[in-house]
């Protein structure tokens, strides 16, 4: 079975997908979203300087993120956390109150009956 990565947000003012069903992964990670995984892997509480650089280089680039200020980007960096799950998992269902926001990096997501994709940098 494949697996999707996703970076698991966990902010107020985020609004989650009402549902999400992942399926499988396709494609090879570079270096540097190796490098992205790693740090955002690591638990929050242990990072270091350079990991958080990292992750705020990677978040800030990623375009659902981009009308975030500055400050409210940093803080995200200290939170955020990397998920990876198998194809078919259900991540909840609709009407089910959800407490964070992903971001698929890779794979799939179905919500409603239409399949998502990550978008390329």
């Amino acid at each position: 079975m494949r697996e999707v990565d996703a970076v698991k947000l966990r902010s107020a003012g985020y609004e989650p997908p009402r549902n999400g069903t992942v399926a499988p992964s396709c494609g090879v990670m570079t270096d540097w979203d190796q490098m992205f995984v790693r740090s955002l892997a690591r638990p929050p509480a242990c990072r270091s300087l350079q990991d958080l650089q990292v992750i705020y280089y990677g978040l800030s680039g990623l375009e659902a993120l981009q009308t975030l200020r500055d400050s409210a980007l940093r803080a995200l960096c200290k939170v955020v956390r990397y998920e990876k799950h198998q194809a078919n998992d259900v991540l909840y269902y609709t009407g089910e109150l959800s407490t964070c926001w992903y971001i698929l990096l890779s794979g799939s997501v179905f919500i409603d009956g239409s399949m998502f994709l990550p978008r390329s940098r």
